[in-house]
């Protein structure tokens, strides 16, 4: 997996993992190692699992230190797959087919309904800020 997305997206790649600084250590031990170097990749832990990890591992590969990042938390997966644990119940006893249709409809309602108008009113928050920071630019101290 990390050789496809180094020799996709090349330098500069970064992974978040809840054990991004072992997986580092890991990456840099394997015949991966020197490609991963060369490439400038960064191993990193998300915001959530990254506060049990201790005080240096944080500053090397927590997300909220990271330049660039913005307000990426490296928990969207975590937080759509806790989310679907609610499909668990209703597919148990389900067979294989049924078990995958009603995942990919899962999914699938959850991007157009959930994900999307999320997207909107993330955005047009973006807006709101950049208009009011622009109004406030403008007024003598």
């Amino acid at each position: 997996m990390v050789s496809r997305l180094l020799d996709a997206f090349g330098k500069g790649l970064g992974g978040g993992y809840d054990i991004g600084c072992k997986f580092k250590t890991t990456l840099s031990r394997s015949s991966l190692g020197e490609p991963a170097r060369l490439l400038a990749h960064t191993s990193l832990v998300g915001s959530f699992h990254g506060h049990a990890h201790g005080r240096l591992c944080q500053l090397d590969h927590l997300a909220t230190y990271v330049e660039g990042l913005g307000l990426e938390d490296l928990e969207g997966c975590e937080r759509a797959f806790s989310k679907s644990n609610a499909l668990a119940s209703t597919v148990r006893y389900s067979g294989m087919f049924h078990r995958r249709q009603a995942i990919a409809n899962y999914f699938e309602h959850n991007d157009e309904y959930d994900v999307y108008a999320n997207l909107c009113v993330y955005t047009f928050s973006l807006r709101v800020v950049y208009h009011m920071t622009h109004l406030y630019s403008h007024v003598p101290p």
